[in-house]
């Protein structure tokens, strides 16, 4: 089992690629990039695919039209932050607190705007972060089954949830760069 394990975690660090940063890495542009939090490296966009096996197949066509194939992966999550995407080990035995601190150890600070231009003081320690599923924050001590985050479904493609610095939830409205403006 520790040679599978190890195993994965190597085919991890070959999947995402890229360089190491030692400042938990540069700014993320809105609607691209993703950054494996288990690495603390950036995941090349023409791996994104592979890595959140989003690839299309004729394994389950819809009239001949290729579709995406359940998922194999039953360890990781996907959550959005800041227009990045953040893969990270998470299970649904999990509390909220223990992806909050994997999410920040693994680099969602790097989502952080300049501090010249946020009205926010932006994530600096784990409890900064707020995690939404289905329209509901997270409480620190509930684990992810709690909340019905689905350890089954997992295969059939719902593993993505939100992580949002907890200040940007309190100001009641969406950054003046928002595509909510849009």
């Amino acid at each position: 089992m520790a040679v599978a394990v190890e195993d994965k975690k190597q085919q991890q660090i070959e999947v995402a690629g890229g360089q190491q940063q030692q400042d938990g890495g540069a700014s993320v542009s809105l609607g691209k990039g993703a950054w494996d939090c288990d690495t603390n490296t950036e995941i090349p966009p023409e791996k994104e695919a592979y890595v959140f096996e989003e690839i299309a197949t004729m394994d389950h066509p819809f009239e001949g039209i290729p579709t995406v194939p359940r998922r194999k992966d039953m360890d990781h999550m996907a959550f959005f932050c800041g227009g990045c995407r953040y893969r990270v080990t998470a299970c649904p035995d999990w509390t909220a607190q223990q992806v909050k601190e994997a999410l920040f150890n693994g680099g969602i600070a790097r989502s952080n705007k300049p501090e010249e231009v946020r009205n926010t003081p932006g994530i600096q320690k784990w409890e900064d972060i707020e995690l939404i599923y289905a329209g509901q924050k997270m409480a620190n001590d509930k684990t992810l089954e709690t909340y019905h985050v689905p350890p089954v479904s997992f295969c059939d493609g719902c593993k993505c949830l939100i992580a949002i610095e907890g200040k940007k939830l309190e100001l009641g409205k969406p950054d003046k760069d928002s595509a909510y403006w849009n």
